[in-house]
Parts: structure tokens; C-alpha cells; sequence
């Protein structure tokens, strides 16, 4: 094997080095989004787009969006589309992080 072809095996498996985190929540994205381009994957790109504005030591997550399942209305406030999730995926990694079986504070150290 090429020292090239090892060199970009390893940069490829380099861990981010995280201090904090934010979550850009499924809630968070219909408040600034229109209605009509509320769906999972608009949801997913647009979180892609919003990590690029974060430094690279923050872990940006995003909810896990398994099923949107209706609307939700309330006299007053906006129309909100009502969601299954699953916990929370770091958007730069793809790593899944569901609810009660891991914990992101672990990738970030938190807990040393």
C-alpha cells in the first residue's frame, strides 16, 4: 500500500476532537423554515448547511426524524409539522445517538 493511499485511510478515520455541542432541533427548523419545505430530508440538508457555520470543535446535532406524522395547530402560533424521533445524529460524522442507550457527553468528553 502507498504512503498516499495510508495517509488518506488514516485522515478518514480521524475522531473530531469536540469541546462543546449544539442541537438544531426538528422544532427549531419550522420556526425559521416555510411550511412547504418542512420535510425530513430539507430538514437534513439544511442542518448539513447550518454545521458549516459552527466551529469544528462544536458537535452539531440534529433530532433523529424517523416519521412526520401530522400537523399540529394551535390559535395564535404557527402550524407545526409533529414528528417521531429517535434521538439525536451528529451531523458531521453521521453518528447516531438514540435516546437512554449512549450519550454524546462521552464523544465530547464530558465525562472525564
Amino acid at each position: 500500500m502507498s504512503r498516499a493511499a495510508t495517509a488518506t485511510e488514516s485522515q478518514a478515520t480521524v475522531k473530531p476532537s469536540y469541546r462543546t455541542y449544539t442541537i438544531i432541533t426538528w422544532y427549531q427548523y419550522q420556526m425559521l423554515v416555510p411550511l412547504s419545505d418542512q420535510s425530513i430530508e430539507h430538514y437534513e440538508n439544511w442542518c448539513k448547511r447550518e454545521k458549516d457555520e459552527r466551529e469544528s470543535h462544536v458537535m452539531v446535532l440534529m433530532d433523529k426524524v424517523i416519521k412526520i406524522t401530522g400537523m399540529h395547530c394551535v390559535i395564535g402560533w404557527p402550524c407545526q409539522n409533529c414528528a417521531d424521533t429517535n434521538g439525536y445524529v451528529d451531523v458531521r460524522t453521521g453518528k447516531h445517538y438514540p435516546y437512554g442507550t449512549s450519550s454524546f457527553h462521552e464523544d465530547i468528553g464530558c465525562n472525564k
